[in-house]
């Protein structure tokens, strides 16, 4: 889109006053689509790039209102349950089937908005940023829509916003390299060291990844922190943390945000219509848990941050 007025972004979510994304207070943008497909997701709601209607059974009354409204003949009776074939949402632009749904069993995830609209948006949080604060764009992968999201940073970086962006770096190089000059920070995923291994539980290899990321050390002057997702018993012993060190290690960064895995999103499958959530039956990691993998990072000379012990 030529028209910079015109310019939008499909999101599934605003927050304010958050302290784990950035430093200061910030506003956080949840960007709706994503390349990979990690098993513990948080934010299944967010993967695919397009809206989606949520399905809540509790609340249906099984009137079938939806399937007869339904443009895109995506939804189907099914014993007594709905099934959603998400993939016909994708032509669809009036959502009818969540305007005719009147005991509130169906919502939708993922709305476009305009980058004048946006940004009028987190101007309203300004106040309560304080000296530090801002927006951290995050997901889905912000970078996936990289017009929008280039956009977007520019007009912040030049109001003087302080700008963040957490990406999985599993990304075209040409879609990040624009950014990097209005970002300040860059959260970067990793989550394991082994090629086969990761893809066995995100869909996707580490080889881009790490391509990316060895760019964005090089060409990237503002504080670059890589993040783990903890997950038991897939990343959390000792030679998997020491892949993944001598790999910041060769980056010529070294810090690392080890983030527990949590649980908080497993109900978020069911109403996404997913496969079951597999990793609740996992325990969260421990304190325990935590301070040795600190350790190991800091032994190889990474600095860690655990959790909510935050680098900002």
């Amino acid at each position: 889109m030529g028209n910079q007025e015109k310019l939008s972004a499909l999101i599934f979510d605003i927050q304010g006053f958050s302290v784990h994304d950035g430093p200061g207070c910030r506003t956080l943008i949840f960007m709706k689509g994503c390349p990979l497909r990690c098993s513990w997701c948080s934010n299944p709601e967010g993967q695919l790039p397009f809206p989606e209607p949520l399905f809540r059974q509790n609340k249906c009354i099984m009137d079938l209102n939806c399937v007869k409204a339904c443009t895109q003949q995506a939804i189907h009776h099914n014993e007594n349950s709905l099934v959603i074939q998400k993939e016909l949402c994708r032509n669809c632009d009036g959502h009818e089937c969540v305007g005719n749904c009147f005991s509130g069993a169906l919502e939708m995830a993922g709305y476009r908005i305009t980058l004048d609209d946006l940004f009028a948006k987190i101007q309203r949080d300004r106040q309560f940023w304080g000296s530090g604060g801002g927006i951290t764009l995050t997901g889905g992968e912000p970078f996936a829509q990289h017009e929008f999201t280039h956009r977007f940073l520019e007009k912040c970086y030049n109001a003087h916003i302080h700008t963040a962006i957490e990406t999985c770096g599993y990304i075209p190089w040409q879609n990040i390299e624009p950014s990097l000059e209005f970002l300040d920070w860059i959260f970067y995923d990793l989550k394991h060291a082994d090629s086969g291994k990761h893809h066995t539980e995100t869909g996707a290899g580490i080889e881009l990844i790490f391509e990316n990321a060895l760019k964005i050390s090089q060409r990237f002057n503002g504080r670059l922190i890589y993040r783990i997702p903890l997950i038991p018993s897939y990343n959390d012993d000792e030679a998997t943390i020491t892949g993944i060190a001598s790999f910041i290690k060769s980056t010529g960064r070294n810090e690392v945000n080890v983030l527990p895995m949590h649980h908080l999103g497993s109900e978020k499958y069911v109403l996404a219509g997913k496969e079951n959530y597999r990793w609740k039956s996992r325990p969260i990691p421990d304190s325990e848990s935590l301070t040795r993998v600190k350790s190991w990072f800091e032994d190889l000379g990474v600095m860690c941050y655990t959790g909510s012990e935050t680098p900002f």
